[in-house]
Formats: structure tokens, sequence, C-alpha cells
């Protein structure tokens, strides 16, 4: 959900793929309306089309006559479906000219390799007449730029070529497609974001919370609220005509954020959980074990994508059988026998397990019924309890139900996990 004040240059999106339209998520959409409300623009439209040179081409032609700048993401492999430079060639009637130094280019990065390049990857060698190719550094399909003057009521118009893969796009559209709309569509204007991480919340609620910012935004400002792996993030732009003005007004945004759902802020910018949770545990000299048994391991590779986490993770199990919870982690039998594996009096002897066999400050376990079977009446798909012990005598645990499929499950289970560690260090 985006909502902003009136656009000014108009910036279009097309995605080009038919997984998008098979459920795939399409994630450079949310990516590059944030990147360009840094710069005080936004997306007038998006659009996904499948790899079909016909809609492609009629999608592009339509969209190049509306914006001042489309950009296609996707289709520029080498592949048979990878039409997207032959549907922009058609659109805009201009030829498509190879290049012998982007296919030297090419050749080498296969050579670098050491694997022989497939004679299809020539035609990632072809430009549009009058484009310029963007130099990629993680694949073979370059990128292209094509500005055209004079023929949108006399302003600049702007068509971006990008390859799909993230990892290809985002140094790409970093390097040099953003700082090209900034002195083409968004000179003297000065741009502020704010990017705001919440836990323990859910969108709909944050969203309420949040109405005192996105009910009427003020000329210049723009917010977008998004939910994933458990967490909410509320992002927040401001433009103004000077980079004064435009730090107040980020500087009351963040006020009057902190206001609406402070109690749920784990960090800003690029600050993930599983980093708060970290830095926490790093600041208190804390360490940390974990007991995982329907998530096997979602909290642990958490908690381990952290650069550095060695510090403070001293490892974890996977206790997905009722013996080794027992054997691994102490739980006693008769816990098991009398209460089930997923029951409060389990997590909390497998928190302490994990904890006391690692020799940490904090132990964490997670049990529960991720689905889609083995649910009962009593205790049905997506029932999940988290536990924490430590650090000194402290036990918690929670229930918590979780609805979704069975990936869903574990991952928001995970979440929680995090969550309710992040929420016991903060407080302490």
């Amino acid at each position: 959900m985006i909502r902003a004040s009136a656009p000014g240059a108009r910036v279009e999106l097309i995605c080009v793929g038919s997984e998008l339209l098979g459920g795939k998520i399409n994630t450079h959409q949310s990516y590059i309306s944030l990147a360009l409300a840094r710069l005080g623009l936004a997306l007038s439209r998006e659009s996904s089309i499948p790899d079909d040179l016909e809609p492609l081409e009629s999608a592009i032609a339509e969209a190049f006559v509306r914006a001042d700048a489309l950009i296609v993401c996707g289709g520029l492999g080498p592949t048979f479906d990878d039409i997207t430079r032959e549907a922009a060639a058609s659109a805009l009637v201009r030829p498509l000219v190879f290049r012998p130094e982007l296919f030297a280019q090419i050749k080498r990065r296969f050579k670098c390799f050491r694997t022989r390049m497939p004679a299809e990857n020539r035609r990632q060698a072809y430009l549009l007449r009058g484009a310029t190719a963007l130099r990629n550094d993680f694949g073979s399909a370059p990128g292209q730029m094509l500005v055209t003057r004079g023929t949108n009521m006399g302003k600049p118009r702007m068509l971006v070529l990008l390859p799909g893969p993230f990892a290809e796009l985002a140094p790409m559209f970093e390097r040099d497609v953003l700082p090209r709309l900034k002195r083409l569509y968004a000179r003297g204007v000065f741009s502020r974001a704010l990017s705001t991480h919440l836990a323990g919340i859910s969108e709909s609620s944050a969203d309420e919370r949040l109405k005192i910012l996105t009910r009427k935004p003020l000329p210049g400002e723009t917010f977008t609220i998004l939910a994933g792996r458990g967490q909410v993030d509320f992002h927040a732009a401001a433009s103004a005509s000077s980079a004064t003005l435009a730090a107040k007004k980020i500087t009351r945004i963040r006020r009057l954020i902190r206001r609406a759902v402070g109690e749920h802020i784990f960090g800003e910018g690029g600050t993930t959980l599983e980093a708060a949770v970290g830095a926490l545990l790093r600041r208190r000299k804390l360490t940390l074990a974990a007991a995982e048994s329907c998530t096997a391991g979602f909290f642990s590779g958490r908690i381990t994508a952290v650069p550095g986490s060695s510090d403070y993770f001293k490892g974890g199990v996977i206790s997905y059988s009722d013996g080794l919870k027992s054997g691994l982690l102490g739980v006693l039998p008769k816990t098991i026998k009398r209460h089930g594996a997923v029951s409060a009096q389990c997590a909390r002897e497998m928190a302490e397990g994990a904890r006391r066999a690692a020799g940490a400050s904090v132990g964490v376990s997670i049990t529960g019924i991720a689905g889609p079977g083995g649910g009962t009446k009593k205790k049905p798909v997506g029932l999940v309890y988290i536990g924490l012990a430590g650090p000194g005598k402290r036990q918690h645990v929670w229930e918590s139900r979780f609805l979704g499929s069975r990936q869903t499950v574990r991952e928001r289970a995970a979440a929680s996990a995090l969550y309710r560690l992040w929420l016991m260090l903060s407080q302490r």
C-alpha cells in the first residue's frame, strides 16, 4: 500500500516474466518505488507482462507515450523467451545494433569462470540504436538506457531496460539509473527517506495507528507500509525545495511514528530484527543457544545471517524427534507423555536444555505443528509454543496460533521467537 502526494514526472514500470502471472511475488516494484521516493519521484503505473512478444511490444509502446521515464525489468537473458530487446525495438521503431565490445565482455565473463559460452549469449550484445550500455557486474546481460529529447512537450524521455535477477538489477539501478533520473526529473528537489521496522504488530494494526500520517499526506510526502517475515516495514519519504526543509519534514514524521507505534520499533534503515537482537546480545555480553522443532533451523538461520553472530550464538539443536528432545536437551519423558511435545511445558524444558547444553546465557525454543497434517481439535495446525530461558533464572513461554502454509507457519514462528527475544533483551 502506498499513499502519496501527487507525483511530478511520470515514471512507469513494466516487469516482464510469465512467472509473475503464475504466482511468483514481484519484489521489484516495492524496491524501485522506495528508491524513487528518495528522489521525490513516484511510480505512476506498474504492469506485469508475460514473455510474449505482442503484448510486451504493445505495453512498451503505450507506456513510452504516457511516461517521462519507463523502466522495464526482465527478459534480457539469452534464451528463446527473453524478448524484451526485440519488443522494445519494435515498439520504438528503432533497430537493434550489435556491439562487438559488449560481446567481448560477455565472452570474457564466461572465460573467467572457465565455462563455455553458449552461442545464444550473442543476443545479449545487441543494443537499441542510440542506447547506452549499463555494466552488469553480476551477470552476462548488460542493461540499456535510451534518452530521447524534445518528444514529450519538450521534456526528455527515458527508457531503461534492466535484467530480471535482483542481484543484477539493484546495483545497476543504484549506480546508473537513479543519478540520471535525478538529473533529468528531480533537479532542485531535495529528498530525505526513513524506513522504520516494527515487530509484534500486524500490518493492519500498524496501518490503523499510523493514519495520523497516511490519511492526508502533506505535499511531497510519500508513505509505504509492507509486511513480511513476521515484521512490518513503514517507509516514508519527504521532498522539499531545500535540504533543510526536507530534513525538518522527516524529523516531524519520525516523531509521529514513534508516538504512534514506538513500542514496536526495533530499528531503522537497513536494520533487521536478527541484527537488532544480535546488537543487544553483544551489548549485554550475553550468549544464545536455540532448540528448534517445527521451525527446523529457521530461527538459527536468521540469527547466523548476521555477520559476526559467532560472537554471541553458541549453536542450535533441531530436535524433531521426542527422543532427541530428551536425550540432547534433557526434556523429561514424563513431560512429553503427560503434555505432549507441543506444549508449554516441553517448550520451557527445551529452552532450558539448550541454554544448559551450550553453556549459553539465554536459551530459545520453538515447538509446534506446522502442518498441513498432524493437527487435532485440541492442538490445531499452526499452534506454536516459544520458550525463553535466562539470563539467570528467568523463564517464559508464549502460546501462538499462526495461519497459513507450512512455510508461512515456520517463518512466522521464527520471527515471533526473534521478537520475543528482542523484547526481553530491550527491557532488561
